[in-house]
């Protein structure tokens, strides 16, 4: 069991932010140790090189003004007061012969010989840095030349700059193991905290149950990227609420739709199992049937139609279209219609020709759609004006009527699949009419606008200018 918790852990983001954080913390805090032991390092070096340039200065001028005894007892001397193990100094001639030095014999090991060093070759004094077998610790020893060809060296261990080096060291290992382990611990109280925004809206999206989807993720202050995620997590349950709505709503309205025309047919049906009939009325039943079943077809074909073009899965048939030769066709097709209901329809043409880039079977559908609700809804006496008009890149094609108009609280809602005004469905249709329209302009990408007022509506869909019309 903790073993299973623990490889859970081990995946979550919390534990990875820890990782990351303790990771970072832990390359800034070795490259923080880096350069200060490297300028600690530097700086007492720096240090025990002017304390030996001081003392050979000091060997210079004694040598110069009182000769090579006072020099011979002021080496003993010093290596006596700082010890024979600590401190080498010495005169060599220019041939590298001992002329004076402190006491040699725990630096046998040390070859007088004069190194190659280009310094050395123009009479420069010049550090080195020697390891001797048996000195535990290194040798700074600066070799500094004098009047004559003569060398003076001082030398001196670097015994105390090493344990202040590896004091150094030892107490950084122990900060650092610390420093490590509050790092983790404090980086992952920081990943919890940033996270736990994003658990929270884990914790709504798993406490939402199927009736519970107008829960939603309330704001913080722990971050504008927190509350963007919260947002977007809020609106895409504010969106499944809708869509569920919806689908509840089709769903309705499909099974209203069906039951009529389903038990029209049962009934006939039924009828014709246990009447007696003549063979007229069977016909006359039989093409009842045929009838319900074509609409069922119809409102089926329709439905598909939709929900295909508004996924992009039709593929549209396009081609450079003159939309007044295409509303004029309309217009022709329902003017018998019209007349019929005393009912006039007005054709506003352009000023130039309007071609638009579409598929003609479909855009000639959507026109037809808003005619024929244009003509059942309005009155005898009534006029039905389109109009085709071009204006910013786009041209809109505009029917208005002078009918019943649109309450506006149905405005919102008329282009939702079976949506009808008329609550008592005593207007015929299917009601989907207007979502096909809707989701043709949008494959064509266009948009459809609606204004209605009592004495009549408007409704107008925009299609882009092709492109040849632009450039004419």
């Amino acid at each position: 069991m903790f073993w299973k918790s623990a490889r859970s852990f081990s995946r979550t983001t919390t534990f990875r932010l820890t990782l990351w954080y303790l990771g970072v913390f832990s390359a800034l805090s070795v490259a923080v140790f880096l350069v200060v032991y490297v300028t600690l390092a530097l700086r007492l070096q720096a240090q025990t090189d002017n304390e030996l340039l001081d003392k050979s200065k000091e060997f210079e001028t004694l040598y110069r003004e009182h000769g090579i005894k006072a020099l011979q007892a002021e080496f003993a001397r010093e290596a006596e007061s700082q010890g024979t193990g600590r401190v080498l100094f010495q005169l060599l001639s220019s041939s590298g012969i001992p002329l004076a030095s402190s006491g040699l014999s725990k630096w046998k090991e040390l070859d007088i010989t004069r190194p190659k060093e280009p310094s050395a070759q123009k009479n420069q004094p010049f550090y080195s840095t020697i390891s001797l077998h048996r000195q535990r610790h290194k040798i700074r020893l600066l070799s500094m030349p004098i009047n004559g060809g003569e060398w003076i060296d001082v030398g001196s261990s670097l015994q105390r700059e090493e344990l202040i080096l590896e004091r150094y060291r030892e107490t950084f290992g122990v900060a650092l193991m610390v420093m490590v382990g509050c790092g983790g611990l404090f980086g992952f109280l920081l990943a919890r905290k940033a996270m736990a925004g994003v658990q929270r809206v884990t914790d709504t999206a798993t406490g939402i149950g199927r009736n519970d989807l107008g829960r939603r993720v309330p704001l913080t202050d722990q971050g504008e990227e927190i509350n963007a995620l919260a947002r977007a997590f809020n609106a895409m349950l504010e969106r499944i609420e809708i869509l569920l709505g919806e689908f509840r709503q089709v769903t309705d309205n499909v099974a209203h739709e069906l039951r009529t025309p389903i038990t029209r047919i049962r009934g006939m049906a039924e009828t014709t199992l246990k009447g007696e009939e003549d063979l007229c009325e069977y016909k006359e039943m039989a093409a009842s049937v045929i009838d319900g079943c074509d609409d069922l077809i119809e409102m089926i074909g329709t439905m598909l139609e939709i929900a295909k073009t508004d996924s992009g899965a039709v593929e549209l048939d396009l081609v450079p279209l003159d939309l007044l030769d295409l509303v004029e066709e309309a217009a022709d097709l329902f003017t018998p219609m019209a007349e019929d209901k005393d009912v006039v329809i007005r054709l506003s043409k352009p000023a130039k020709t309007a071609t638009v880039i579409g598929d003609r079977r479909r855009l000639q559908r959507v026109v037809s759609n808003l005619l024929d609700n244009a003509v059942k809804y309005t009155p005898g006496g009534g006029v039905i004006t389109v109009s085709i008009e071009i204006e910013a890149g786009n041209i809109k094609v505009a029917i208005a009527d002078t009918g019943i108009g649109i309450n506006d609280s149905d405005i919102p809602h008329i282009f939702e699949r079976f949506y009808r005004c008329d609550k008592s469905r005593s207007t015929s249709g299917s009601g989907l009419g207007l979502s096909l329209a809707l989701a043709i302009i949008h494959a064509h990408g266009g948009d459809i606008t609606v204004q209605s007022s009592e004495q009549g509506s408007t409704f107008s869909f925009f299609l882009p200018v092709s492109s040849s019309q632009v450039h004419s």
